[in-house]
């Protein structure tokens, strides 16, 4: 049977059959219909799902330089990234802009950093958590307000020894984090798994094809990045979800944090959020993301970010 890895084979059939009926589309045109009908929003979206899971298969990881490498850096505000998850990104920071430009003119790769206090607007070593990831840029577009929309897809854990903000653009230098061999737990990842399904079906999420899947993954520190890549929980959590490099302590913790993540929201956040994904759907956005709550909310908050809130899709 096929699945979305057969998109560009799919389309091309779907062009070749109505072409049989008197009816021509472009190629354009029949890659969106199949990305519909696969459940994805756009063909853009589907083909970052096609390049990743290439990549997943492929090159799992990229390959640090020995000692120290110095990358261009993303710090976020409100995003904690995990390998393998590909994430679209707002960025607004002239700083953040620079070294984006940076990174596509060269192989790129950026090291997304989080910070711990997402209010500050220039932050320095002291301001971010000293765990992030490196990531591969897969696309990028300039917006109407000037901001960015950029697709990076997660890679690898990386320790940052040194965050550079004084210059033009960020930059980092980090260190490649080893989690040592996969340990042997198929009992542990079939109850995370099926638990991470029910949580995926309580909150009538959409999650893309992951490949292999997760009842099939032997790697439970995977298991664990694509569960706490989706369940919703603080910042503070997540971080210390990414910062856990034993592969089965950091499943425990997943597996532990889904009933936390299933926690009500407040009456005023559960509007808020509703009006902010309205108003992302009226204007035709496929996420909702801080830049729509900022709209809506009553609690003054930072203008500029770089992250996502939610996809429409799972509204």
């Amino acid at each position: 049977m096929r699945d979305f890895r057969d998109a560009r084979a799919m389309a091309q059939t779907l062009r070749e059959n109505l072409t049989t009926k008197a009816i021509t589309i472009s190629h354009s045109e029949s890659l969106e219909l199949i990305s519909r009908i696969l459940g994805v929003a756009d063909w853009n979206t589907l083909s970052a799902m096609l390049q990743a899971g290439r990549t997943s298969r492929e090159t799992p990881t990229i390959k640090l330089q020995s000692g120290i490498s110095s990358y261009p850096a993303i710090p976020l505000r409100d995003l904690v990234p995990f390998p393998t998850a590909t994430y679209p990104l707002f960025v607004g920071r002239e700083k953040t802009i620079l070294a984006l430009k940076y990174a596509f003119a060269r192989q790129r790769e950026v090291v997304l950093a989080i910070q711990k206090n997402e209010t500050v607007d220039e932050p320095g070593f002291e301001d971010i958590y000293d765990i992030g990831v490196l990531a591969q840029l897969l696309e990028i577009q300039r917006l109407d307000d000037g901001t960015l929309r950029v697709l990076a897809q997660g890679r690898q854990r990386v320790v940052i020894r040194r965050f550079v903000g004084e210059t033009g653009s960020y930059r980092v230098d980090v260190a490649g984090v080893s989690e040592g061999p996969i340990p042997d737990e198929p009992e542990l990842i079939q109850q995370a798994v099926k638990r991470f399904e029910s949580y995926v079906s309580a909150h009538d999420m959409r999650v893309p094809p992951i490949w292999p899947p997760l009842e099939r993954t032997l790697d439970p520190g995977r298991v664990a990045d694509v569960i706490a890549s989706h369940i919703v929980l603080p910042i503070s959590e997540k971080q210390k979800l990414l910062a856990t490099l034993d592969p089965v302590k950091r499943l425990k913790g997943a597996n532990a944090l889904i009933d936390l993540s299933t926690l009500p929201l407040s009456p005023a956040l559960h509007a808020t959020r509703r009006r902010a994904i309205d108003y992302a759907d009226q204007r035709g956005h496929q996420y909702a993301t801080l830049e729509h709550l900022l709209r809506w909310s009553t609690t003054p908050m930072p203008r500029q970010c770089c992250g996502i809130a939610m996809p429409i899709s799972s509204r």
